[in-house]
């Protein structure tokens, strides 16, 4: 059944930038803040339904020390937003894939992890791919006006910068406390807090009125669409092994790609369609490489535990 929820959450995931892109005439800042406080609401919601117990279990100290993961996740989703309005959801989305290589360096420059010639060698080409991806180029079937192209690519690069570190931030807050969900549920309430503090100080409350949002149908689509891709991945994670999951979760991208040509009437060069193609291909190789080498580790130190309790 786990297989299922995955492959659901990695469709739904697919169509939540198709539904951004619907409502992007309206200002970035306000979709990415009214989007993160529904999303965590519900989070929070979830979290209590399944584990009503967590709220007892909630620390300052703890969430202290989650708010530089916070800060940076969230001015991620803001830079994923602004990227979506100003670009071409194929070619944005694309480059947005090259953010495991920061969390791939991350983990070798401070954690010391270990890593193979061969993962090195495809980081190097999804960077390279990355870079082909957001040049200009004068063929393109359509042309879109060079400016808004320039800050969309720019605010890709920072989704792969900021997103990158988040995941790596992430790893290690999980790592620390073992408990996703307890992880989660603190960024749930850190970032609604942070959310009315806001308002509160520009005294803006209009962020978070939803009859400000133009495109409301296409808005509360792409909420519900997030909210049900998460729910479906860790239903998935329940029974599903996390290496599976996570490698069929990067497929996700070419239902990306094929909406934005279908729904969105994107067009790119056959070109940078193969440059797309090759992005998937290096990120679906370094998920195999990756989980490979935590699911083998993990299985030498489980028995190795097995062994000293014998």
């Amino acid at each position: 059944m786990w297989l299922y929820y995955c492959l659901l959450s990695t469709v739904i995931w697919g169509f939540v930038a198709i539904a951004i892109k619907k409502c992007s005439n309206n200002e970035p800042k306000r979709i990415a803040i009214l989007g993160m406080l529904i999303y965590h609401l519900s989070m929070i919601l979830i979290s209590l339904i399944i584990k009503p117990q967590i709220i007892a279990n909630l620390s300052v100290i703890d969430m202290i020390k989650m708010l530089p993961g916070i800060l940076i996740q969230s001015i991620g989703f803001y830079c994923s937003i602004s990227a979506i309005k100003y670009g071409k959801v194929a070619i944005t989305s694309s480059i947005q894939r090259a953010q495991v290589i920061v969390t791939f360096l991350l983990g070798i420059l401070i954690l010391r992890e270990r890593f193979t010639i061969l993962q090195l060698i495809i980081s190097g080409v999804l960077v390279t791919l990355s870079i082909m991806l957001s040049r200009d180029k004068k063929n393109d079937e359509e042309k879109i006006n060079k400016k808004s192209k320039q800050k969309a690519i720019m605010y890709s690069w920072g989704v792969v910068l900021f997103y990158g570190v988040s995941d790596f931030i992430n790893k290690i807050y999980i790592t620390e406390f073992q408990s996703p969900l307890y992880v989660m549920f603190n960024y749930a309430v850190i970032i609604i807090i942070g959310i009315f503090v806001y308002c509160l100080i520009s005294k803006n409350w209009n962020y978070i009125d939803i009859r400000k949002i133009n495109n409301k149908r296409y808005f509360i689509l792409q909420a519900l669409l997030d909210i049900a891709s998460s729910i479906f991945n860790r239903f998935a994670l329940l029974d599903g092994n996390v290496s599976i999951v996570s490698i069929i979760s990067t497929s996700s991208i070419i239902v990306t790609i094929l909406a934005s040509r279908l729904i969105l009437k994107e067009r790119i060069s056959w070109k940078k369609y193969i440059v797309v193609f090759g992005i998937f291909i290096c990120v679906l190789l370094l998920s195999l490489i990756t989980n490979r080498k935590a699911y083998i580790k993990e299985y030498i130190n489980e028995n190795h535990r097995n062994g000293n309790k014998q």
